[in-house]
């Protein structure tokens, strides 16, 4: 018989890896004896917002590679909650779950960097640095889901931070940095959320990305001038 385990993520241990990871990469350039230049506040922040969605895009894309069903993908954006989250509402092998957790980390800062570095192009250096320190979520999962045996499924019952897993070994003695046990339930009884929508943007994250795009516009305007 198949169980559901929510492995709930610990946010605290999260946000100091988060700020461990932004830091050594900055201080191994400068023992390599890079200099850096971060000029353009405003083309730096709209970039970095540019990069968040961008994040979760690779997440749904993929996502999509393995998903049956295009319409279990959701995206949504909860700016007031810190939150930008790419679900799959559809139960996905391990070799699925693994790929689509790795494909923001592999493309926007393993690719990246070396790129940025080799011609010079900071601004890039700092996105990929934001979004590799941003992935730390994304790792701390793939290093759980690792430990878990082959039959381990995946899928997102709602958007919440943290992960379902479903198998029909138990999974209950696995611990991983980052992660505890919360709910655990017969995976036949347990009910998608039928509230998530397909995307969805929170109107306080509309006033966000409204102020902050605008704020970004005026930078670039005041610094070319």
């Amino acid at each position: 018989m198949k169980k559901y385990y929510h492995f709930e993520l610990n946010m605290t241990v999260m946000n100091i890896l988060s700020i461990i990871l932004f830091i050594i990469p900055f201080l191994l350039l400068f023992l390599c004896g890079y200099s850096m230049t971060l000029k353009h506040t405003g083309i730096l922040l709209i970039g970095m917002l540019l990069y968040l969605l961008l994040h979760e895009l690779f997440h749904a894309i993929g996502y999509a590679l393995f998903a049956r069903d295009k319409n279990n993908i959701k995206i949504g954006i909860t700016l007031e909650k810190g939150v930008l989250y790419a679900a799959c509402q559809e139960l996905i092998s391990k070799r699925a779950i693994l790929v689509s957790l790795m494909m923001p980390l592999v493309f926007l800062s393993i690719i990246t960097f070396p790129i940025g570095v080799v011609f010079h192009l900071d601004w890039l250096i700092f996105l990929s640095i934001v979004n590799f320190s941003g992935a730390i979520g994304d790792m701390l999962m793939f290093i759980l889901i690792l430990k878990c045996p082959k039959d381990v499924g995946y899928i997102d019952y709602d958007n919440s931070v943290g992960a379902y897993l479903v198998s029909k070994q138990d999974l209950s003695k696995i611990k991983s940095l980052g992660f505890k046990i919360g709910e655990i339930g017969e995976f036949k009884d347990k009910k998608l959320d039928a509230t998530v929508k397909k995307f969805f943007v929170s109107k306080t994250s509309i006033i966000i990305l409204t102020v902050l795009i605008l704020f970004g516009i005026i930078s670039i305007v005041l610094e070319t001038v």
